[in-house]
């Protein structure tokens, strides 16, 4: 399994300077599995990464969408293979209770918003439901949970060749309205290689956006060490988080990792970052 971010920042993509290190594109993960691609969300950074499938000949794939804000799929109309006819696209995702995932790609790319509109498309593209609980795909296993936040929203484990990873975005752990508990979390997330994990906000700042659904540093650490898991990367970072902050930040809960004696590797994640498991 060999993992790549193409997009790393929360909310709204950030051109900025300050912003290089980190990167400024929003969620895009590449997950790649043996031969097949799997792709989670389809933010800004789903751009680059298509330039890359293109030239790279790749002509099948699946998109897992955790949810349909703009972060996670205003990116699609500039995926490149969408316009090739060699294409075939598979996106999964979890919507029924508001509205039907196709009609969300359909209305994003209606007249009033883009100059192509989505049935014009040359690919072969199928919406598949991922509102069970797990899945077989392509010699891995890929397992579902639901998170706290205000629309549908899910997380996926990867499974592959006795190795994990855990991806879990736009995630309200210690949310008052909660749709998954925090031990469904734990269990969930238990002994994986790697948790990416939402920590848009610090535990000043979410005193004042508690409902946003979004997870703390401070929560998402004591998730990891409760589920044992191997490494932590803190992922959706806040727009205004410039590379010094994170620089900071990744220093301040690694020193108290180690001071807490916690076993596990904590990292905030880069676009362009690469894991190999």
């Amino acid at each position: 399994m060999k993992i790549k971010f193409w997009g790393c920042r929360g909310s709204i993509p950030v051109p900025d300077s300050r912003m290089v290190k980190y990167g400024g594109n929003t969620a895009c993960v590449e997950v790649g599995l043996d031969e097949h691609t799997l792709i989670i969300d389809a933010g800004t950074g789903i751009r680059k990464l298509g330039e890359k499938l293109v030239q790279n000949k790749v002509t099948d794939m699946d998109i897992f969408i955790t949810h349909s804000h703009w972060d996670h799929i205003q990116g699609f109309p500039f995926f490149e293979p969408i316009y090739s006819d060699k294409t075939t696209i598979n996106i999964f995702g979890c919507t029924n209770s508001y509205k039907q995932l196709k009609s969300i790609f359909e209305g994003q790319m209606s007249q009033e918003y883009f100059p192509v509109s989505f049935s014009d498309l040359k690919s072969k593209i199928n919406f598949l439901d991922a509102c069970g609980k797990q899945y077989e795909l392509h010699g891995s296993i890929i397992k579902v949970i639901r998170t706290n936040h205000p629309i549908f929203t899910i997380g996926l484990r990867v499974e592959k060749d006795g190795k994990s990873f855990v991806f879990i975005t736009d995630n309200e752990i210690m949310a008052v309205k909660q749709e998954t508990s925090e031990n469904e979390f734990v269990k969930f997330c238990e002994g994986a290689d790697y948790l990416i994990h939402d920590t848009q906000f610090s535990d000043e700042e979410y005193k004042k956006r508690k409902g946003w659904g979004h997870s703390t540093y401070e929560q998402a650490i004591k998730l990891a060490n409760d589920a044992k898991v191997k490494n932590l990367g803190f992922f959706h970072h806040d727009p205004n988080r410039k590379d010094a902050d994170l620089d900071a930040i990744e220093a301040k809960y690694r020193n108290a990792c180690k001071d807490r004696k916690y076993e596990f590797g904590v990292f905030a994640v880069k676009e362009l970052d690469e894991i190999k498991l």
